[in-house]
Protein backbone atom coordinates (compact mmCIF):
# COMPACT_ATOMS: atom_id res chain seq x y z
CA UNK A 1 0.00 0.00 0.00
CA UNK A 2 0.91 3.53 -0.61
CA UNK A 3 -0.31 6.77 1.25
CA UNK A 4 0.24 10.43 0.30
CA UNK A 5 0.27 13.09 2.93
CA UNK A 6 1.26 16.46 3.78
CA UNK A 7 4.01 18.09 5.67
CA UNK A 8 3.29 20.88 7.78
CA UNK A 9 5.83 23.66 8.65
CA UNK A 10 6.46 22.09 11.81
CA UNK A 11 7.93 19.02 9.76
CA UNK A 12 4.11 17.05 10.99
CA UNK A 13 3.09 14.36 8.90
CA UNK A 14 -0.68 12.79 9.42
CA UNK A 15 -0.38 9.11 9.69
CA UNK A 16 -3.41 7.82 7.70
CA UNK A 17 -6.07 6.13 9.63
CA UNK A 18 -5.30 2.46 8.10
CA UNK A 19 -1.85 2.59 9.05
CA UNK A 20 -2.65 3.43 13.02
CA UNK A 21 -5.29 0.77 12.53
CA UNK A 22 -2.80 -2.09 11.42
CA UNK A 23 0.11 -0.91 13.51
CA UNK A 24 -2.09 -0.23 16.46
CA UNK A 25 -1.24 2.68 16.98
CA UNK A 26 -2.58 4.98 19.86
CA UNK A 27 -2.49 9.21 20.34
CA UNK A 28 0.38 9.79 22.17
CA UNK A 29 2.40 6.57 21.45
CA UNK A 30 6.22 6.10 20.38
CA UNK A 31 6.99 5.53 17.13
CA UNK A 32 10.28 4.61 15.60
CA UNK A 33 11.36 5.81 12.28
CA UNK A 34 14.03 4.09 10.54
CA UNK A 35 15.79 5.29 7.10
CA UNK A 36 17.67 2.79 4.66
CA UNK A 37 20.64 3.91 3.00
CA UNK A 38 19.09 4.32 -0.27
CA UNK A 39 17.00 6.83 1.89
CA UNK A 40 13.88 4.84 1.88
CA UNK A 41 11.95 5.67 5.34
CA UNK A 42 9.94 2.75 7.63
CA UNK A 43 7.60 3.99 10.56
CA UNK A 44 7.37 1.33 13.44
CA UNK A 45 5.44 1.11 16.38
CA UNK A 46 7.77 1.56 19.42
CA UNK A 47 8.31 -1.37 21.66
CA UNK A 48 8.86 -1.45 25.10
CA UNK A 49 12.03 -2.70 25.38
CA UNK A 50 13.10 0.29 23.28
CA UNK A 51 11.48 2.34 25.96
CA UNK A 52 13.33 1.26 28.29
CA UNK A 53 16.41 1.04 27.14
CA UNK A 54 16.06 4.24 26.32
CA UNK A 55 15.19 5.46 29.77
CA UNK A 56 18.21 2.92 30.94
CA UNK A 57 20.64 5.00 28.65
CA UNK A 58 19.33 8.42 30.12
CA UNK A 59 19.86 7.44 33.56
CA UNK A 60 23.36 6.08 32.75
CA UNK A 61 24.21 9.68 31.44
CA UNK A 62 22.71 11.76 34.22
CA UNK A 63 24.90 8.86 36.54
CA UNK A 64 27.91 9.97 34.62
CA UNK A 65 27.04 13.65 34.53
CA UNK A 66 26.89 13.61 38.31
CA UNK A 67 29.91 11.35 38.80
CA UNK A 68 31.88 13.63 36.93
CA UNK A 69 31.03 16.84 38.77
CA UNK A 70 31.08 14.72 42.29
CA UNK A 71 33.49 16.61 44.46
CA UNK A 72 33.01 14.17 47.39
CA UNK A 73 34.08 11.01 44.68
CA UNK A 74 35.56 8.38 47.23
CA UNK A 75 33.95 9.23 50.15
CA UNK A 76 32.39 6.51 52.11
CA UNK A 77 28.58 6.94 53.28
CA UNK A 78 29.38 7.68 56.62
CA UNK A 79 31.48 10.53 55.71
CA UNK A 80 29.49 11.89 52.85
CA UNK A 81 26.42 11.99 55.80
CA UNK A 82 29.03 13.70 58.17
CA UNK A 83 29.73 16.23 55.55
CA UNK A 84 26.15 17.20 54.73
CA UNK A 85 25.07 16.70 58.51
CA UNK A 86 27.90 18.84 60.00
CA UNK A 87 29.81 18.34 63.27
CA UNK A 88 27.48 16.16 65.52
CA UNK A 89 26.59 18.61 68.93
CA UNK A 90 28.05 17.64 72.16
CA UNK A 91 26.01 15.99 74.96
Amino acid sequence: MRYETNMTVKGQITVPKDVRDQLGLKPGQKVQIEMSNDGDVRILRASPEAKHEARLARVREVQAAFKAQDPMSGMSNADWFAAVRGPEPEV
